[in-house]
């Protein structure tokens, strides 16, 4: 399952006042934040997505979670949805905004840097062996 792991733990509260649901361009896809709900318990927040890649709309909804020191970026896997790159990079675009609202840097992520390739996410120093290596 596709995941970006940030440092610290984020307010969800802020997340969810401060997320934004601008469209972006990432060559042929089409990415959106589109809406966002954070659970009764305040420890997660859910984020509805809308990935438009060869003429083909995707759904995926976006799972932000806090863990004990950390806040964790992936897909909810109670929605079944292809992982593309353009998915995953959706997964980036989320952290960015978290990080644009103060959540930490990425110590830990499973997807291709490629897919991820521009977009202003810091990374913790920790991130050579955590880090996949990038595609050529």
């Amino acid at each position: 399952m596709p995941h970006l792991k940030l440092e610290g733990k984020t307010a969800l509260d802020e997340v969810l006042a401060g997320l934004t649901t601008e469209v972006h361009r990432w060559g042929r896809a089409v990415l959106k934040v589109d809406a966002c709900w954070l659970r009764v318990d305040r420890q997660a927040l859910l984020i509805e997505g809308v990935v438009v890649e060869h003429s083909r709309p995707l759904h995926p909804v976006v799972m932000v979670a806090l863990q004990p020191g950390h806040t964790v970026i992936r897909l909810w896997p109670t929605v079944s949805v292809e992982r593309t790159s353009a998915v995953r990079r959706l997964l980036g675009l989320v952290g960015v905004q978290l990080q644009g609202l103060g959540a930490g840097p990425v110590v830990v992520t499973n997807i291709d840097l490629a897919d991820l390739d521009g977009l202003p996410l810091s990374f913790a120093d920790s991130e050579c062996d955590s880090m996949p290596p990038a595609s050529t």
